[in-house]
């Protein structure tokens, strides 16, 4: 499972012979979007293909060959891009013989194991053969399936959850009786022990996220919140969300877009001379409101008009704000502490030294600070960086 794509979807091939049909029975599916079937395919990943094939008694190897060989197509790159935008039995026909014209075979009676067969000189460009399927307007395909983003471009596709209903709350209400009869496995789950794993990531995940980013917010708003504020908030939030929101497995927690905006609204907020907790409390207060009139109207079918370009576009305002801030400290730290470039003393130690004219008694000049400097002759000669040295007593 490791080693499995994030995104791996299945094409789960089904051939038998049956005594009720006097003619073969073939049909290939391409589902709409992927859906966990049960205990149907090997690994635990959801299937968008199935190819069907039922016949009458007789001919079994026939029709396991012909499931081999159906198998075969869709481990190739070109043709499973091609099943994903075929809308016809044609484009899957032209993707066919598309194989056929790139493909090797050896029949099995020429084909000597004690022969070793040298490797060709070029193999075929799987991107060449992906652009004769891109773009023009002679290609048999719709190249608009929710594999690659459906019609809205943003890499959702064309999700029941994403449809407009109309109705007001209509789409929390169809989100609620999608959820109820998964609702209590949500709960008895997490007592079988191969949750345990996964709880103690998401604990860790979410202590050491909270301590971090704990720190780095009472830094940024002087410890109006902290580490302490920090674990509240997610300790709340996080278990209000799990137990209702049926994403058990999501970690609520601060992020770096948080701090950004903590320690901007702090310094409008110690600016403008407002109460910077009362501030962020009315923020909060009206940011659920929002959520709320966005939830009743049905306004999350936007979704699917965000593309990846909104994301990145957000991240690289992010990544610019903390490297304006480490440019930033690092000149507030230059005037603290400047270039010493013509040798001044107070900038190599931590005192000063002011000589005054010799006591006649114990030849020991006085200081404005502690310790003490010591002169070596009476006359008072002008000092300069390399000539005026302190001495231990």
């Amino acid at each position: 499972m490791k080693k499995l794509p994030r995104d791996a979807e299945a094409s789960n091939v089904l051939v038998g012979e049956v005594d009720f049909l006097d003619t073969p029975f073939i049909a290939f599916v391409r589902l709409q979007q992927a859906v966990m079937l049960g205990a149907l395919t090997e690994v635990p990943v959801p299937t968008r293909f199935l190819f069907i094939l039922l016949g009458p008694k007789g001919k079994a190897k026939s029709y396991h060959e012909i499931g081999r060989a159906i198998a075969t197509l869709m481990s190739d790159e070109v043709f499973h891009d091609i099943a994903y935008k075929a809308k016809d039995r044609h484009d899957l026909i032209a993707g066919i013989d598309e194989f056929l014209d790139e493909v090797i075979v050896l029949p099995p009676g020429e084909w000597d194991p004690a022969i070793r067969i040298e490797p060709p000189k070029s193999l075929p460009s799987s991107d060449k053969r992906k652009n004769m399927y891109s773009g023009g307007e002679n290609v048999q395909m719709n190249g608009d399936t929710p594999h690659d983003g459906g019609h809205g471009g943003g890499g959702h596709g064309d999700c029941e959850e994403l449809q407009r209903t109309g109705r007001f709350c209509g789409g929390l209400i169809k989100d609620i009786k999608r959820k109820a009869p998964f609702f209590a496995s949500d709960f008895y789950d997490a007592l079988n022990i191969q949750a345990l794993s996964a709880i103690l990531f998401i604990y860790l995940a979410t202590v050491t996220n909270a301590i971090t980013f704990g720190g780095l917010l009472g830094d940024a708003t002087d410890n109006m919140q902290g580490v302490l504020e920090s674990f509240l908030g997610t300790a709340v939030s996080g278990a209000i969300f799990c137990l209702f929101a049926g994403q058990p497995l999501t970690i609520l927690s601060s992020t770096g877009p948080v701090l950004v905006f903590e320690r901007l609204l702090f310094n409008f907020s110690k600016d403008h001379s407002f109460d910077y907790l009362e501030f962020r409390l009315w923020i909060g207060l009206w940011s659920a409101f929002m959520c709320l009139i966005l939830v009743a109207t049905d306004a999350s079918f936007l979704v699917q008009y965000f593309t990846r370009f909104t994301e990145e576009g957000f991240s690289s305002l992010i990544s610019f704000i903390f490297i304006y801030d480490a440019f930033k400290k690092m000149i507030k730290l230059a005037d603290y502490y400047p270039i010493n470039s013509d040798f001044r003393v107070g900038y190599n130690t931590h005192f000063s030294c002011a000589c005054l004219p010799p006591d006649p008694v114990s030849k020991r000049a006085t200081t404005r600070e502690t310790p003490p400097c010591f002169l070596f002759s009476t006359t008072m000669l002008p000092l300069t960086g390399p000539t005026c040295q302190r001495k231990s007593v």
